[in-house]
């Protein structure tokens, strides 16, 4: 491309036409890219015509990008002597720039549209940011394009000016494929991008409430919230959650560790954690927990199913339901007004949900074999029950390391407690005072009352000591 092919910006330039009948002036803008015109007719002489115009065109080499609508509305003007004042009758081509190179990440929106299935409007859902998962591909470094030259009115050529390479910069928890364009993700987590740096973060901070203006959460890492969550809205952070408020009537989810205040969930909240749950207080809500639930101050009217442990440490655990397969300890369980309580230690909860189900199976397989009048049909119930009795006794058998069936009561045991200790079930007729532990008692039936020792000292071992001091008692008089 020869240098007077390359237009730099200049002063506009001014053409000026007279004649007889009229006056015509040529306005081009300083890039080259807008030819106006003046007009300006006399009381003597002609209008311009055609040929004058192409000729006043042609000596001031506008030659690009006429405006033949523009040149008529010109001529029909002229006719009528009238003037015309900035008609842009030529125009040019500009250059257009190259698209800059950047990230795609238009593959994460297709993922997020897909999980959108619910074509209902839900005001609650307004998350802000996209989840991705280690190894996922979450953008492509797309390269620059190349721009399109332009030309002015006078016919030179404005050089195209490419798109601008872009500077990836790695942030934390990401890589760089083989290809040097494709970006994974090296972690779970939320994708972050912010200038020219991509990363994934598994910390996410809410730093106020949950409420409509962040709506419900559903993130891959740890969720910290420095508010409170207001009923009806749902957290879920598979690492974790901290919230330093209340919660109200919600759905909290985790497989890592629950750590909140305190929770009113007006028997519709509820908390599904796969390791821990600490807090302040817990009220009617409905908790499924895989690791141990500790309260500082009080559980009421709560239906509690874990794998771990119950603790309250200053208050009562009252109302409701409490399976725990790590034992119970709490300072007051029931209440002076006698609130039925239930609490239900050293059994897998999913096991009690199984035996129940063959319970029922095994009831309606006893109830058509009494109506059964077909041998045929008869021998097949039989073995039916059969099947269900040898289930019952595999779901009996089995066995767990961390299961304790023990009860620790610091302060009060109250009536109207119902308490489960493996087969055996009891409930309290007369209120107790502690610290007391409550064990099976396999020497003698029932349950033993005993001076409270840890929940890390399991109830088996202690057992087994008296059941040691019975053998050597009945040898003594053998």
């Amino acid at each position: 491309m020869s240098a007077d092919n390359i237009v730099q910006e200049r002063p506009e330039k001014n053409f000026e036409f007279k004649r007889l009948g009229f006056t015509i002036k040529f306005k081009v803008s300083g890039d080259g890219l807008i030819c106006s015109c003046n007009y300006e007719p006399t009381q003597l002489g002609l209008p311009i015509t055609s040929d004058e115009l192409n000729g006043f065109l042609g000596e001031a080499k506008i030659r690009e990008g006429i405006d033949q609508e523009a040149l008529k509305i010109l001529f029909s003007l002229a006719e009528q002597k009238k003037q015309v004042s900035d008609l842009i009758i030529a125009t040019g081509y500009p250059m257009q720039k190259g698209e800059d190179g950047r990230i795609d990440t238009s593959m994460l929106d297709k993922v997020e549209n897909e999980e959108e299935s619910d074509d209902q409007v839900d005001l609650r859902q307004v998350q802000n940011f996209i989840n991705v998962s280690t190894d996922q591909l979450i953008g492509t470094v797309l390269p620059p394009r190349e721009g399109i030259p332009g030309k002015t009115v006078f016919g030179f050529n404005i050089p195209a000016q490419d798109g601008i390479v872009f500077n990836l910069s790695l942030g934390k928890q990401v890589r760089l494929g083989e290809d040097g364009c494709s970006i994974y993700a090296e972690a779970d987590g939320r994708m972050f991008l912010k200038g020219n740096e991509i990363s994934v973060e598994d910390i996410y901070v809410v730093k106020g409430d949950i409420n409509f203006r962040v709506g419900n959460i559903n993130y891959n890492g740890f969720l910290e919230v420095r508010g409170d969550v207001l009923d009806g809205f749902s957290v879920n952070a598979t690492k974790g959650i901290k919230i330093q408020g209340n919660i109200g009537s919600c759905r909290i989810e985790s497989q890592g560790d629950i750590v909140f205040c305190g929770m009113s969930g007006q028997e519709k909240g509820s908390i599904f954690c796969g390791s821990s749950v600490t807090a302040n207080f817990i009220h009617d809500t409905t908790i499924e927990c895989n690791g141990n639930i500790l309260a500082e101050t009080e559980i009421r009217n709560c239906d509690i199913k874990t794998l771990g442990n119950v603790q309250v440490n200053k208050g009562v655990l009252v109302g409701g339901s409490c399976i725990a397969m790590g034992g119970v300890e709490v300072a007051t369980a029931g209440s002076p007004s006698s609130l039925f309580t239930r609490i239900v230690v050293g059994t897998n909860y999913n096991d009690l949900e199984e035996l129940n189900q063959l319970f029922n199976e095994l009831k309606i397989v006893l109830e058509e074999f009494k109506l059964s009048k077909d041998r045929s049909n008869s021998e097949n119930l039989i073995k039916q029950r059969a099947t269900i009795a040898d289930k019952i006794q595999e779901i009996r058998s089995r066995y767990y390391e961390n299961a304790n069936a023990k009860v620790n009561v610091k302060k009060k045991l109250y009536e109207k407690v119902s308490l489960t200790l493996e087969k055996i079930s009891e409930e309290v007729r007369e209120e107790c005072s502690g610290p007391v532990s409550i064990i099976l008692n396999t020497v003698e039936g029932g349950l033993r009352f005993l001076t409270m020792t840890p929940l890390t000292v399991k109830a088996a071992d202690i057992e087994r000591v008296y059941v040691q001091e019975a053998e050597r008692a009945r040898e003594a008089t053998e």
